[in-house]
């Protein structure tokens, strides 16, 4: 059993619909559970959802769970290099709601390629998250002054989560503390809270687990440590999720740019389109 959560507002409820059906598809015999942070999604968007396991015999259920704003009250919702809402912070509060062994978040503009169903099993070491590195390379934990340790800073929009050693170390509780306390310290949000507090204490998964916008746009590794590189390029070639982040989405044309791998998002979105209207 996968037990998969997002957050989800109605601006992203079509995203996060095509992802789903795209997990659903490609993980025909996978039983999978689907934990949605309702942030004001409209009573026609929840129905839609909840139309999934009619769909899928592989889709156990939908659940849908409240968010805590007032937790996030004083974090920063505002940075030139992001467009993240306040209800990015959401997740943090995730694994003290669901009394599971391991969940799958996942943000809400990914597409699956393939089954995911080995992350339910694969090893964690003694980390709280797995994840994959942030394939900006960005430097921000040298920036926030945590750490010096090249390559240890991950993208948080999909973690394979041990909830009970996260619980343990009560990452959700000092993530929450810091978000509040020193907002303007986190130009990523939740990302760098997140890695702020972990400090390089993360399982690294295969990246073809997270393949990202700058990596699909620069059409090849580009990290600065070379033997990192390969994995990359043959996560470039055979994706698992891919991921729409930052500010180039496939639903989204400016000045005539179109994402390159907008095509394979409206593989799965006009599918689903179709499947649903024929459900509900």
């Amino acid at each position: 059993m996968l037990n998969i959560a997002s957050v989800i507002d109605d601006k992203m409820a079509l995203p996060l619909m095509t992802e789903y059906f795209s997990i659903l598809e490609n993980n025909p015999d996978v039983p999978i559970t689907f934990n949605v942070v309702n942030d004001n999604l409209k009573k026609e968007h929840q129905k839609t959802l909840r139309a999934l396991p009619r769909i899928f015999d592989n889709c156990v259920a939908v659940n849908f769970l409240r968010p805590t704003p007032a937790n996030y009250i004083h974090a920063n919702t505002s940075s030139p290099d992001s467009n993240i809402k306040r209800n990015a912070y959401y997740r943090i509060d995730i694994p003290e709601e669901l009394a599971v062994d391991r969940i799958i978040y996942l943000d809400a503009d990914l597409i699956c390629e393939r089954s995911l169903e080995a992350l339910e099993s694969i090893s964690l070491g003694q980390h709280p998250i797995g994840a994959v590195e942030d394939q900006g390379y960005v430097h921000r934990l040298q920036e926030m002054g945590i750490s010096n340790l090249p390559g240890a800073y991950f993208n948080s929009g999909v973690l394979v989560i041990d909830v009970a050693r996260w619980n343990k170390l009560r990452i959700s509780e000092r993530t929450r503390s810091l978000a509040n306390l020193q907002p303007e310290m986190l130009k990523y949000q939740d990302q760098d809270a997140l890695n702020a507090v972990l400090k390089g204490d993360w399982q690294h998964l295969d990246p073809c687990y997270n393949v990202q916008t700058p990596l699909i746009t620069a059409k090849v590794s580009h990290n600065p440590i070379e033997k990192r590189q390969l994995a990359e390029n043959q996560a470039l070639q055979s994706p698992t999720l891919i991921h729409f982040n930052r500010f180039d989405k496939p639903w989204i044309i400016r000045n005539d740019h179109l994402h390159p791998w907008r095509a394979a998002y409206y593989y799965y979105h006009e599918r689903m389109i179709n499947k649903l209207a024929a459900a509900i």
